[in-house]
């Protein structure tokens, strides 16, 4: 089954906002490449609160979005209500989605596809939805796989492994599976890079936004076994990175990959 924010509804704009450099940046280059214009077709997959798709809004005249939770399409609808933007929003799986073929010029997805079971038919109904012509564009974030937050993650499901808890979300288990995906229809997809960046980790925050079960990797650890986690996850970062451990800083990169259809 696929996963329904709706349980995150009251922080995720908190917890996934972007400095507005790198929020720029991102829209930008999804403009730029895509040639889109105010009379171009678009459609957001997993539009949720509209973080990513109240900015593209301002580009086009009208923009579709479709999203599972429709919590979170409410907060979507309260923040255009004092505006003159125009979204057109529908509760509906990426797997099925309700337009005809050949109909949009643009078809986006900001950190969806690890989250949809079946996702390579959701990837082909996509590009089913898309003019000839059309480009096709998903994001990619890459963290440094030797900073914390990536070491206290991994370490944080071989414990919940041990418990008999597979944190694996449904949907795309890596970047490489999607861009394989894509090949199968577009032989030369283009991975356009938005921004660079290094921030600083605290080990202590990570370790309090597992317990909170603030990402969607942890939803798939019941509570009593995240209590089991927890202080052996704690031991296991004193010894990793010392007790306190200093701050760390992390090198980031943000990409869109852009496909196009025949």
């Amino acid at each position: 089954m696929s996963i329904v924010f709706d349980r995150a509804v009251d922080y995720y704009d908190q917890t996934r906002a972007l400095p507005e450099w790198r929020h720029r940046a991102i829209i930008d280059a999804l403009v730029r490449e895509t040639g889109i214009t105010q009379d171009s077709r678009v459609l957001e997959i997993g539009i949720g609160t509209g973080r990513i798709g109240i900015s593209i809004a301002e580009h086009v005249r009208r923009l579709f979005g479709v999203d599972l939770s429709v919590e979170m399409m409410n907060k979507l609808r309260l923040k255009l209500a004092n505006t003159n933007l125009k979204i057109d929003i529908a509760q509906a799986n990426a797997r099925h989605l309700p337009f005809a073929s050949n109909t949009f010029d643009v078809v986006y997805a900001v950190h969806v596809y690890h989250l949809v079971e079946n996702w390579r038919n959701a990837i082909r109904d996509a590009q089913r939805v898309l003019k000839p012509g059309g480009k096709f564009v998903v994001s990619f974030h890459k963290r440094d796989p030797h900073s914390p937050n990536t070491l206290l993650r991994r370490r944080m499901r071989e414990l919940a492994n041990e418990y008999g808890v597979d944190t694996r979300r449904p949907g795309a288990q890596s970047e490489e599976e999607i861009y394989a995906e894509i090949l199968k229809w577009d032989a030369a997809p283009r991975i356009v890079q938005t921004s660079v960046w290094q921030e600083t980790e605290n080990v202590s925050e990570i370790l309090e936004e597992i317990d909170r079960q603030i990402f969607s990797e942890t939803w798939m650890i019941p509570r009593a076994v995240m209590d089991q986690i927890k202080p052996r996850l704690c031991k296991w970062a004193q010894e990793k990175f010392g007790d306190p451990a200093p701050p760390l800083q992390t090198r980031y990169d943000s990409r869109w990959l852009i496909a196009a259809k025949a």
